[in-house]
């Protein structure tokens, strides 16, 4: 291909490219001319419709004016024309009557009936005229007064006696309850209440018009003809107590009674009444009637007094407070110090508070210092056994203000909610060193070797060892006393806290690691919870007799590895 032939066929190949590129753009801009000019069309349509509808309604809206205009004045021409002939005929009328010397009698008497006929027929046409505007206005006043109050109607029943109606209820419910007040205010004044049938009729009454149940009670007692009064009913918790007609001098007992619990110098506090607590008046039997001085009696009774439970021997606070289906906590609060193990067969437990006729409650803001308990920290150490856990620094509890709201009920505190602490003195950890060292224990003919375990009583002697007799898997010790301290032969985890009504009674399993484990069994009173960590020492129960037992003793055991081991071979006195 020579290069006069390359440059013909690129100059052919631009003139190619140059016609698509011509006829393209044709396109678009004739397209686009055509669209512009369209829309340009449709504007101009739609600016003139627009103009042409305002002109339209201009046009309507003045039309509409002019024909208003027109037929109010043609109605009043009209009206004008109308009454202007009678005008007319009145006043020559009261011409001839003016000069009534000139004109005969008949003359006279003609025009005075026309006059009266005339004035007679413009006020009719004036009364017509103004009847016919306000008359619709005077009827749609009327049916919107009308919709009022039908909509304010409703339908209830209409209660009846003897022939004569006596109040409108909203339904037979409502009877029902005032059936049971007039009950709960007498029982022998109205004998044929329950005999009363009462008759209904269905009528419509408005909401106003109700009567509730305790007006419907005073009506019925007040048509019954029985020995009734109008007076005031005591009422607490909604059962009525008696009635009195002195409820200014019942009231001021009532105030007395509450006033009472409050401590001198005391103006802040708000004393009320537990329970509650209404006078309602209203018309009661002549039979209920009480004196102050029996309400006065009456408030300083006792619903309940206080109730004792004698110890008996195997007996612990936990059971005692399950049996009396009263908390642990309740119990301790009632007798103070238990918390500790101390109690002793003979000993009488107040297991109830005697309850008042009517509690006072009092809840004050109140300021005071109360111990802040230590924690502990641990050291481990591998220089000592598992079994080695010994205070280095004794703890010292801290001191902190409390500022708390205390609930009172008959001046006993039965709740309080802190609001604010302060603390005055830090408290000081205690710091124990416990010891990681692995024990290794000889298991076989269930003896093994001792190391670091206590004697877990104070004094005592062994009674019965490791099977003394069939099925003996541990060894009792006696001679310690009943609610004797139970000490923790070593330090480790509490798993256990159970009481069996057979076999162990009350007892404690203590975790030691390394498979080791201590049972203390038989006792009267536990002092620790699942998953507390004790430290060898510390308190853990109180000795009793409780379970499948003979007498007071700690039965104590020893496992390794779930096998029973001789205890001989880890404590000794």
């Amino acid at each position: 291909m020579t290069v006069k032939t390359a440059e013909k066929e690129k100059a052919s190949f631009d003139s190619l490219f140059e016609y698509l590129y011509l006829r393209i753009y044709e396109f678009f801009y004739i397209t686009g001319i055509r669209f512009i000019r369209q829309m340009r069309g449709s504007y101009h349509f739609v600016v003139n419709e627009i103009k042409h509808f305002k002109a339209y309604i201009s046009k309507y809206f003045l039309h509409a004016k002019t024909h208003i205009q027109t037929s109010a004045k043609n109605f009043f021409i009209g009206k004008y024309h109308a009454l202007l002939s009678y005008r007319k005929k009145a006043d020559a009328s009261l011409e001839i009557l003016k000069n009534r010397s000139e004109h005969s009698s008949s003359e006279n008497f003609a025009a005075f009936k026309t006059l009266i006929s005339c004035w007679f027929v413009f006020a009719v046409k004036i009364f017509c005229t103004v009847f016919n505007y306000v008359a619709p206005v005077l009827a749609a006043v009327f049916l919107v007064v009308t919709i009022q109050y039908f909509s304010t109607l409703e339908y209830g029943l209409a209660f009846q006696s003897n022939g004569k109606t006596l109040a409108y209820i909203e339904d037979e419910s409502v009877y029902n309850e005032a059936e049971q007040i007039i009950r709960s205010r007498t029982s022998t004044e109205v004998p044929d209440l329950g005999n009363i049938v009462p008759k209904y009729s269905i009528v419509p009454v408005n909401s106003l018009e109700f009567t509730d149940p305790d007006d419907l009670a005073n009506i019925i007692l007040g048509s019954s003809g029985t020995n009734v009064y109008e007076g005031y009913g005591l009422y607490i918790d909604d059962e009525f107590v008696g009635s009195t007609d002195e409820s200014d001098n019942l009231l001021a007992l009532l105030d007395e009674y509450r006033e009472q619990y409050r401590e001198e110098g005391d103006k802040e506090s708000k004393l009320q009444f537990k329970q509650k607590v209404s006078l309602v008046d209203g018309v009661y039997p002549t039979s209920s009637i009480m004196a102050i001085s029996e309400f006065k009696n009456l408030l300083n009774t006792e619903i309940e007094g206080e109730k004792y439970y004698t110890v008996e021997a195997g007996d612990a606070p936990l059971a005692i407070a399950d049996y009396f289906d009263i908390s642990y906590k309740e119990l301790c609060a009632m007798n103070p110090g238990i918390e500790k193990g101390d109690i002793h067969v003979g000993e009488q437990l107040v297991v109830s508070r005697s309850v008042s006729y009517l509690t006072v409650t009092n809840t004050k803001r109140e300021v005071y210092n109360e111990e802040i308990p230590y924690g502990t920290n641990y050291t481990y150490s591998d220089k000592y056994y598992t079994t080695y856990s010994k205070v280095t620094k004794a703890g010292v509890p801290g001191e902190q203000k409390v500022t708390a709201l205390v609930t009172y009920e008959d001046g006993v505190a039965v709740s309080r909610q802190v609001l604010a602490t302060e603390v005055i003195t830090e408290p000081v950890p205690r710091e124990v060193t416990v010891g990681t060292k692995s024990v290794i224990y000889s298991v076989g003919n269930s003896s093994g070797t001792k190391s670091g375990f206590i004697w877990p009583t104070i004094g005592g002697y062994v009674s019965c060892g490791i099977w003394g007799y069939p099925g003996h898997t541990g060894m009792d010790i006696a001679g310690c006393g009943y609610g004797s301290n139970i000490y923790a032969a070593a330090a480790g985890t509490v798993v256990t806290v159970k009481w069996s009504t057979s076999g162990y009674g009350y007892h404690i399993i203590i975790n030691h690691g390394d498979g080791i484990q201590t049972l203390y069994a038989h006792c009267s009173n536990l002092y620790v919870t699942v998953g507390q960590y004790v430290n060898q020492g510390d308190i853990i129960a109180a000795m009793g007799s409780t379970g499948n037992s003979t007498g007071t003793h700690l039965h104590f055991e020893v496992r390794v590895n779930g096998q029973y081991v001789n205890p001989k071979n880890f404590v000794s006195k």
